[in-house]
């Protein structure tokens, strides 16, 4: 804890504030200030005596620093309000701020004084100091004078608000150790994570390349499908490697949507260009279609709807043996732009009724509580819902046993040029 002080435990608007609010109620001077006693918030109702005059000088600068300290360090031994009186003979108070068992600093008060000033010790004083003796008893003169009661009710009010100060300090103090706990477990989480994918991923795709290669030569029936196996397998692995890694960050940073302009038509033209050469080999094609009203440059999350494409993509490819996987773009006009459908199509082995009403309540679900279920990743699916739900989307899924499984996503974009006010028409692709 002592690497955190007390200007980082409190708002110092709502500091300041508060301390405004009590020397318009008071007509006292107040501050706050840290545990050595140096100012954390401006000072208010200074009098002109103290900040002018006396703090202006340097021997009266140190004699007020020296006073201040001494102020600081009655309230922290007492553990309550002090009222004492400054090397100028003005009556000041403080009250301490506690965390943790710790002083943190002191709320501040006074500059009056409780009863009339002798003229001689001020100018006493004055001679002292190098002041002007003269423009010093005037201004001493300017100051409030109060009975000592009332300064005492000041102060102990003063001692209440610095107890209000003192729980906020405190539940802050409680939050920023867990916050910190929590990220140092983040990090830790995070770097045994990519250790482990940094250590498996290699040796996982040369297995993948390896039964790839393997199954290019003509084997026995049962020896090719338990290598095909073998291989959907090896891709589970890696997909749930990269999910793994795709959570992490996610929740170990920023997660605000970046959006910027970027090109559908090369996003397609790419994942397309990756599932066709990874399905070359095998009796699954590979369609995209992108229909003409689609605008090409769009305003949105690329980094995130690519991430999405490609993780119900390699869903399809993991429970597709033959027939097709089908990308489908299209889009429907709204007021304040467009939502833009991307459906995933696949002739698999599809799913039972059953398991698609489990997968689509989860994937609503999570809209209300943006956290991933574990049974998320046991379908398939990763990060999707998270990725979805962090655009805005929705997705929807439909699937039938021996036919195939269609998943529609959609997300509200806009047009490049519309999102620069430019307002032109977007240019067709396909």
């Amino acid at each position: 804890m002592a690497e955190i002080h007390l200007s980082k435990l409190l708002d110092m608007e709502s500091m300041k504030a508060i301390q405004n609010a009590f020397s318009r109620l008071t007509g006292m001077a107040s501050n706050l200030t840290d545990e050595s006693g140096a100012s954390i918030t401006e000072g208010v109702n200074f009098e002109q005596f103290c900040y002018r005059l006396t703090r202006n000088s340097p021997i009266g600068r140190m004699r007020c620093e020296s006073c201040d300290r001494m102020g600081a360090k009655q309230t922290m031994r007492s553990g309550k309000a002090e009222v004492y009186t400054c090397h100028a003979g003005l009556c000041d108070f403080a009250a301490p701020i506690i965390v943790d068992g710790r002083f943190m600093g002191a709320f501040v008060g006074g500059q009056v004084l409780m009863e009339e000033p002798d003229e001689q010790a001020v100018r006493a004083t004055a001679r002292e100091l190098g002041i002007d003796e003269d423009e010093y008893v005037e201004a001493i003169r300017k100051i409030p004078i109060l009975k000592r009661e009332k300064i005492e009710e000041a102060a102990d009010f003063l001692c209440v608000v610095a107890n209000v100060f003192s729980t906020m300090a405190y539940n802050n103090y409680v939050a920023l150790t867990k916050s910190r706990e929590l990220e140092n477990l983040s990090r830790l989480k995070y770097e045994f994570l990519e250790t482990v994918n940094m250590s498996l991923h290699k040796p996982l795709q040369e297995i993948l390349f390896l039964a790839q290669s393997i199954n290019r030569i003509k084997l026995p029936d049962d020896a090719a499908e338990k290598l095909r196996k073998l291989e959907k397998m090896n891709q589970t692995v890696i997909n749930a490697l990269a999910d793994a890694m795709a959570y992490s960050d996610m929740t170990r940073t920023d997660s605000d949507i970046v959006e910027t302009e970027y090109d559908l038509h090369k996003l397609c033209e790419s994942l397309a260009l990756t599932y066709g050469g990874r399905l070359a080999e095998s009796p699954v094609e590979f369609v995209l279609t992108v229909e003409r009203d689609v605008p090409t440059d769009l305003f949105g999350d690329a980094t995130r709807i690519r991430q999405i494409l490609i993780n119900l993509l390699n869903n399809s490819v993991q429970y597709t043996d033959r027939g097709s996987i089908s990308l489908h773009i299209s889009k429907k006009r709204t007021t304040y732009g467009m939502m833009v459908t991307f459906e995933i199509a696949d002739t698999g082995r599809g799913m039972p009724e059953s398991q698609v009403e489990d997968i689509q309540r989860l994937f609503d679900s999570v809209h209300e509580s943006r956290t991933i279920e574990e049974n998320m990743l046991a379908f398939g699916l990763g990060m999707t819902s998270q990725l979805v739900a962090a655009v805005y989307g929705s997705v929807h899924v439909e699937s039938t046993p021996g036919v195939g499984t269609v998943f529609t996503v959609t997300i509200p974009q806009m047009a490049a040029e519309q999102a620069a006010g430019r307002g032109r028409e977007g240019v067709p692709v396909l």
